[in-house]
């Protein structure tokens, strides 16, 4: 889609899946620098922003004149493990960092506090810890704002000014509190690249930089520094090479605050909601008419290259104007190359999902089209697309509904990574993996309904299923969990069986009378609380 992309687990390499702004491509190597790294999640909600002011560190002072607006921030979390779904991960204790900005607000990034249960804050300098609280959390941007109520906190503290995005080989300094030790820590480097690269917290791809100044455990969240003004934040660094860390630069900065002065929350990147095809074979780009194409048929600024529409959302109103082999020529006034990318400044270029990054959802997006060899000019309105197949269920915990010693799950991202690892696509069933291809719902609330695992009882002898995809109860099909127990529970007391059809034809049949005897015993022998999540 025009945004994110997932990780490619099929053999259809040229298909760029492209989601909400962002990369559903696997970085297996990328990780984001907290200490401990933990796994993904979030916490918080908005608030008003309306706060008094602060001063602020003039640009032309020295290095040391910001050390006083940068935190160290001390998390305790706790985040849900969804292949165990009625239960809660050991708490961790995390490191990171962070800095002041105007409107009384503190910077960090969201993997330093999601699913947090406290946040401390300690000043530069100072022996206090001050509990802060999450004001919002924009997890697909790896940003968070934090806010303390303790005036006393705020007595003497400056806030940074954000400068522009670096220019290749600009000197930059990073600031933070890595691991190593207890104090603040600077290391300088280069810019080295600019360019749009995957978010490891949440696969999305945005604007980002890299730097080769160290960034290890605890730098995130930190600034980077330029002329005594922030130009990124430290947010993940490269496993197998050294001195190669990222930043997210004060373009995602801007437009994260912009979300939060128009709406007082985070409210997401958006997309169009389509897969698309880059269209660099001369014959495919003949085919399509793009050859054909007379100058005086373009509107100005607009050449003749794009992409080519794969498959659209259907429940979106994009996925209503934009067809199958549609052209994509331009995107927000942006022309789109051959291979999928948008002029980024001078002679650079980036992939075109940055052509979105500064819109939210509701606004109209002027989208050039090329259909039946004829230009043609859409307005698609922006939204978030329907995805079969969840990515990550911030904010919200896991769903489970147990029947019979089923243990039946929605299949997303986050069960593949608590199931298989972070390497889930190279172990994961192909059966399911298979599904992340298929990108959009076909009708609201549809989701992949997956018997995770089968919990031993004298009912369930002999079914050795588990990740395993169910279809159908009864011979009806099931739209998503919810749609699971409405199923169970309608079925007739006079009917002696349920049967669970899986795939590859498989069955599961249960004496239904037995199931229902023997569910309290199956709860209480495997210590789970309830036989479905709070949700259901």
């Amino acid at each position: 889609m025009i945004g994110s992309t997932r990780p490619d687990v099929s053999s259809s390499g040229n298909v760029d899946v492209v989601r909400d702004i962002g990369g559903r491509r696997h970085s297996s190597n990328i990780n984001v620098v907290t200490t401990p790294v933990r796994h993904n999640g979030s916490s918080g909600c908005a608030a008003s922003v309306d706060v008094p002011s602060i001063g602020h560190v003039d640009s032309g002072q020295s290095l040391k004149e910001c050390f006083g607006s940068i935190v160290k921030i001390y998390c305790d979390s706790t985040d849900p493990n969804y292949a165990q779904p009625w239960q809660m991960r050991r708490q961790l204790k995390s490191i990171g960092s962070g800095f002041v900005v105007h409107g009384r607000m503190i910077i960090t990034n969201a993997h330093c506090v999601s699913w947090q249960n406290r946040c401390l804050l300690r000043k530069y300098g100072s022996t206090v810890k001050y509990p802060a609280r999450v004001l919002t959390i924009g997890h697909e941007c790896d940003l968070a704002i934090l806010k303390v109520d303790s005036d006393s906190f705020w007595e003497g503290v400056k806030a940074l000014d954000l400068g522009d995005v670096p220019n290749l080989h600009d000197a930059v300094t990073v600031v933070g509190y890595p691991t190593g030790g207890d104090n603040l820590c600077t290391t300088s480097g280069i810019v080295s690249r600019v360019d749009v690269t995957t978010y490891t917290h949440s696969n999305y791809r945005l604007l980002c930089a890299q730097i080769d100044a160290a960034i290890n455990a605890g730098n995130s969240g930190g600034p980077v520094m330029k002329d005594g003004k922030v130009i990124g934040v430290a947010f993940q660094a490269y496993d197998e090479a050294q001195n190669i860390g990222y930043i997210i630069p004060t373009f995602i900065i801007r437009q994260f605050l912009l979300h939060v002065t128009r709406h007082g929350r985070y409210t997401g990147f958006v997309t169009i909601g389509v897969t698309y095809q880059p269209i660099e074979n001369p014959a495919l780009r003949s085919y399509l008419g793009l050859d054909s194409i007379e100058s005086s048929d373009l509107p100005e600024g607009v050449t003749p290259s794009g992409i080519m529409v794969c498959d659209a959302d259907k429940l979106t109103k994009s996925g209503d104007l934009l067809q199958h082999l549609d052209v994509i020529m331009a995107v927000n006034g942006y022309d789109v190359a051959d291979d999928g990318t948008v002029h980024f400044r001078d002679v650079e270029r980036v992939h075109l999902s940055y052509a979105l990054t500064t819109m939210f959802g509701g606004d109209p997006c002027e989208v050039v089209i090329l259909r039946d060899g004829r230009v043609r000019t859409l307005t698609v309105r922006m939204q978030k697309p329907n995805y079969l197949v969840t990515e990550h269920q911030w904010e919200v915990l896991p769903r489970y509904y147990i029947f019979g010693g089923l243990v039946f799950v929605p299949l997303t991202v986050d069960y593949l990574k608590d199931e298989f690892g972070k390497k889930y696509y190279e172990r994961a069933p192909s059966s399911l993996l298979q599904l992340l291809n298929d990108v959009f719902a076909s009708e609201y609330g549809q989701e992949v309904v997956v018997l995770s695992q089968i919990l031993a009882s004298d009912i369930t002898v002999g079914y050795e299923f588990k990740n395993v995809r169910l279809l159908s109860v009864n011979g009806q099909d099931v739209k998503n969990l919810r749609h699971l127990e409405e199923l169970i529970c309608s079925i007739p007391e006079d009917e002696p069986f349920i049967r669970f059809h899986i795939e590859r034809g498989s069955m599961i049949v249960l004496d239904r009378k037995r199931a229902l005897a023997m569910h309290d015993e199956i709860l209480y022998q495997h210590a789970i609380p309830s036989h479905k999540s709070r949700e259901l």
